[in-house]
C-alpha cells in the first residue's frame, strides 16, 4: 500500500491505497463525510508521499541539472 495525501476544496486527508485511482475514490468518500456538498472525483486531487517499502517521495519544482 503507498501513502497519498489527498486535496479536496482547501482539506487534507491521508489515505493508504494500492493505486492513485483507488486513493482518489477512497478520499472522494472520507471528503463527503464532513459536508453536505456533493465531492465529485475528478475534484479531488491524490499526490503520492510514500511507496509501498516505506521510501519517501519527494516532490520538488526545483530544475535538476
Amino acid at each position: 500500500m503507498n501513502g497519498y495525501k489527498c486535496f479536496w476544496n482547501g482539506k487534507t486527508i491521508d489515505i493508504w491505497a494500492k493505486t492513485i485511482y483507488e486513493a482518489q475514490q477512497k478520499a472522494t468518500i472520507e471528503f463527503q463525510k464532513g459536508t453536505r456538498k456533493k465531492v465529485k472525483e475528478y475534484q479531488v486531487s491524490p499526490v503520492l508521499c510514500e511507496r509501498a517499502d516505506g521510501s519517501q517521495v519527494i516532490h520538488s519544482t526545483a530544475e535538476l541539472g
